[in-house]
């Protein structure tokens, strides 16, 4: 009887861990903040960013690249205000995108993946505070973010949330 329980666990302790299904490229699906915000003197608020990031800038980084390694590492690009100077007291905004890599590891219990190093260490468009697995093709990013609100004339703390999905380049 020892004899088979000692077999069993020699097979358990030889079995691989499964194979990781979330590496590859992502297309960023959606931007949305937590509250409204008018990103341009338009004067109209949403909760869409990438909507209003459209009419700001003349290309977009909208791409992740999720690639195995010793360190799981993500490189994607995040957007940040910039101002480029200031008219009546109000900011003239343009959004940068800002290069990141990351490199990471999941934490099976909760989907979420930790920060093991960042590059640049210190990035001027906020703070990353999750990177959550939320199904086997979608990953989100959410960060807090500073950004600058036509409609009140004032710069709110934002929680921003990127969401990519794994899949062939879009156009």
């Amino acid at each position: 009887m020892s004899f088979l329980l000692l077999a069993m666990t020699a097979c358990q302790d030889d079995q691989e861990e499964p194979a990781r299904f979330f590496y590859g490229n992502y297309n960023l699906q959606a931007i949305a903040m937590d509250q409204p915000i008018a990103l341009t003197n338009s004067g109209e608020s949403s909760q869409d960013f990438l909507v209003q990031l459209e009419g700001l800038i003349s290309s977009q980084n909208n791409r992740m690249t999720f690639v195995e390694d010793i360190d799981d590492q993500m490189f994607f690009a995040f957007y940040s205000p910039t101002v480029l100077t200031e008219q009546g007291g109000v900011p003239i905004v343009r959004f940068a995108a800002e290069n990141v890599v990351l490199k990471v590891e999941l934490d099976d219990a909760t989907d979420q993946f930790q920060i093991i190093e960042q590059l640049p260490s210190v990035v001027e468009f906020g703070e990353i505070v999750s990177i959550k697995l939320l199904d086997q093709l979608t990953l989100e990013v959410t960060l807090n973010q500073s950004l600058y609100d036509f409609s009140d004339n004032e710069w709110k703390d934002v929680v921003v949330d990127y969401q990519f999905v794994r899949g062939p380049i879009s156009t």
